[in-house]
């Protein structure tokens, strides 16, 4: 018979197995190992646990590298490819392995599957599996079906991660809400001891089954994404009716029903998160006979505003074959090296397929990029070095370096228009003044702002 007594003894420390060395993984065990418990990392990717032990963080994360470091001085924090003694009587293992889109969009969760197995096979006493990994729903269920194999009790507890990238640390010292979906109260009450030390500002634990809590993450980051994805529709709509996008944001987000939040147009949304997630919401609507219409629309407007960059460049060149463009950023966003399904990946994809030459610079992920497109994009170590002798600019990320730049200098280096016209910038973000741009002589285009559009009073807006 399996003893279901679980977890450590309240108000000590636990003995925690986090499984993938990833974003979520690395900074989730991370974070434990900093709230005083003893944790381990393990990776089947010998080179990453490598390099770990030799202190060398394999994503750009502000504040993380110092962390790591920090813990494993201690003694708290430890990685390996496999669980050693000592590590197979955990407290709660956790799982935050990739869970990638398949063909036709559907999360593969066949990696949580594995680590399960591999879990139920090392086990020696009665412990939580903490699944934070995004996983469709029912995925908790088909885990716990698999751990029954074990010789020791183990429960299944969805705890899904809602870290930020370039933010994962504040995110996860100071969380919006703690997820977790628990069939026991055994163990609700272990989770409760593990993350007091994040509540102790308040209550922030959102309880509930694991199904409702699968869905919870898919639900938050659709619902995001979709804001996302309409006001870029809107921006779209704007480019061709002479409205101002500025203006319609402000006077959207001052209702307080909507909010400010997430309602800035752009090149389009990109990352680990959302391009995955409303893609496996919508396959996950089909699986079971009910259409996530919303979900399939966000998806489809966010394709069509890479599209529309890429016209808007090609506008502005009077076609791409044999032109140079730059590139200021190529991170999905701000903070992060993470270049998947990044903007600035689409678009420079369409412009070399359509007989362009590319040259970017980004403060983090030029590596990254310069991998994901087979080294056919020439970087270079200063910004302004990418301007020499393009046709035209694009901002793709809003790195704080880029905020404030020299136009003049800009003027200097980009090759001039044809028949006299002035080189463009193409300001993908919406951070500059046409005004400032113009001045020094060069031609402006935002994303739903028009060519010389300025920002509305933010006095007559309220903003």
């Amino acid at each position: 018979m399996k003893s279901d007594s679980f977890g450590a003894k309240k108000g000590s420390n636990m003995r925690l197995v986090a499984f993938g060395a990833g974003y979520v993984g690395l900074v989730t065990g991370t974070g434990l190992a900093e709230l005083g418990h003893e944790v381990l990392t393990v990776d089947t990717d010998a080179a990453k646990i490598k390099k770990l032990e030799d202190g060398v963080i394999p994503i750009h994360e502000p504040g993380l590298a110092d962390l790591v470091r920090r813990n494993r001085r201690s003694g708290r924090l430890t990685f390996a490819t496999a669980v050693p003694p000592g590590f197979d009587e955990a407290d709660a293992y956790f799982i935050a392995v990739g869970t990638p889109p398949d063909k036709d969009g559907a999360a593969d969760v066949s990696a949580v599957f594995a680590v399960a197995d591999h879990i139920a096979q090392v086990a020696k006493k009665a412990a939580l599996v903490v699944v934070k990994s995004t996983v469709p729903v029912g995925t908790c269920d088909a885990v716990q079906a698999r751990l029954a194999k074990s010789k020791v009790h183990l429960e299944v507890v969805s705890n899904p991660e809602f870290l930020k990238e370039g933010d994962a640390l504040n995110d996860f010292f100071k969380p919006d809400r703690i997820v977790l979906g628990a069939k026991s109260d055994t163990a609700r009450h272990m989770l409760r001891e593990l993350y007091a030390p994040l509540q102790l500002s308040g209550e922030r634990m959102v309880m509930t089954d694991p199904r409702s809590s699968e869905l919870i993450k898919y639900a938050a980051n659709t619902m995001l994404a979709m804001r996302v994805s309409f006001m870029n529709e809107l921006s779209r709509l704007c480019h061709v009716t002479g409205a101002n996008i500025h203006a319609v944001r402000m006077g959207v987000g001052a209702d307080v029903r909507i909010g400010k939040k997430f309602l800035y147009s752009g090149p389009g949304y990109g990352g680990s998160c959302f391009p995955k997630d409303v893609q496996a919401l919508a396959a996950l609507g089909k699986t079971h006979g009910v259409p996530m219409r919303l979900a399939e629309a966000t998806h489809l407007a966010n394709e069509e505003q890479g599209a529309f960059l890429a016209r808007l460049v090609e506008e502005a060149l009077g076609g791409l074959k044999g032109k140079t463009v730059a590139f200021w950023g190529l991170a999905f966003k701000p903070e992060t090296d993470d270049v998947r399904e990044s903007p600035a990946l689409k678009l420079g994809l369409a412009l070399l397929a359509a007989g362009a030459k590319v040259i970017a610079h980004d403060p983090e992920a030029g590596p990254n990029f310069s991998l994901a497109v087979g080294g056919r994009v020439a970087l270079v170590d200063k910004e302004y070095d990418a301007l020499d002798g393009a046709d035209a600019l694009v901002l793709l990320t809003e790195w704080r370096s880029y905020r404030a730049p020299n136009f003049a200098e800009m003027k200097k280096r980009l090759r001039p228009g044809a028949h006299g016209l002035p080189a463009t910038i193409l300001d993908a973000r919406n951070i500059w003044r046409a005004a400032d741009v113009i001045r020094a002589g060069l031609r402006y285009q935002g994303i739903g702002v028009g060519a010389t559009a300025e920002r509305p009073s933010t006095t007559q807006m309220g903003e």
